[in-house]
């Protein structure tokens, strides 16, 4: 008679890990999100590094910031995260009720943030004019008069510094985002099964209205351009993580 093969007793730890893990990972039905969660998605910037942090609060948590930065090398991730580095660049606003939105694009400028510092090309491997030494601008002179186009290479270090460096890359995302790029954005109204854009029917079929505070308001020219449905305002104070959100005006 055939019998299913039970667990042996050395075996049942792993079960048990197996069962746990499992309960852990599975999604909740039917969770709600507290009440004005994802409407504001605060954009805080390392003030020597420029590396880039996303939360939905105005004060950065030390557990949840250290994970979205990555080991980019020898002391390119510190191992406790100093506040008085880190400030506000920009406050990103949704209208009331269109949390789920900010909650989409705040994942999608998370995933495109880690696409930036994990997958570059070659040309990354060389130095920016800026960052040529008198040393290197010499050589760079001796080759030419020899017919040769040389290029200094960054070393290790160098390219760590320089992959930590996104907030020009961040403000090119918060664009491209909030324009309604890319699948599954929430920002651009969705087609109903019945081949109707949502919100069509009111005349609401636009992008969702987005609204920027800028703690410098000349950091929105890094983008090439933004979408119509966003505005751009100015940080009446200067914002830092005291706790108190920044106060902004038109």
């Amino acid at each position: 008679m055939n019998t299913i093969p039970r667990p042996q007793v050395g075996q049942w730890s792993g079960v048990v890990r197996t069962c746990l893990r499992q309960a852990h990972t599975g999604r909740q039905k039917g969770f709600d999100a507290p009440a004005g969660h994802g409407e504001k998605i605060w954009v805080f910037r390392h003030r020597r590094s420029d590396q880039i942090v996303y939360s939905f609060e105005d004060k950065l948590d030390g557990f949840h910031a250290l994970k979205q930065l990555p080991f980019n090398g020898k002391k390119t991730k510190p191992a406790k995260l100093r506040k008085d580095y880190w400030s506000p660049m920009a406050l990103i606003r949704f209208p009331e009720g269109q949390g789920a939105v900010g909650r989409s694009v705040y994942q999608k400028l998370r995933e495109l943030k880690h696409l930036h510092e994990v997958s570059w090309t070659d040309d990354f491997r060389h130095k920016s004019p800026r960052e040529f030494t008198a040393a290197d601008k010499k050589k760079i002179a001796e080759e030419k008069v020899k017919g040769n186009n040389y290029q200094p290479i960054r070393s290790k270090a160098e390219r760590g510094i320089a992959l930590n460096a996104q907030k020009t890359n961040s403000i090119a995302d918060m664009a491209a985002v909030l324009a309604g790029q890319g699948n599954g954005n929430e920002v651009r109204p969705r087609t109903l099964a019945t081949g109707q854009i949502e919100g069509q029917a009111e005349g609401q079929a636009d992008l969702v209205q987005v609204s920027i505070s800028w703690s410098n308001d000349q950091d929105k020219e890094y983008a090439e351009e933004w979408s119509k449905n966003v505005s751009h305002e100015l940080f009446e104070k200067p914002a830092y993580t005291s706790g108190e959100e920044a106060k902004s005006t038109a």
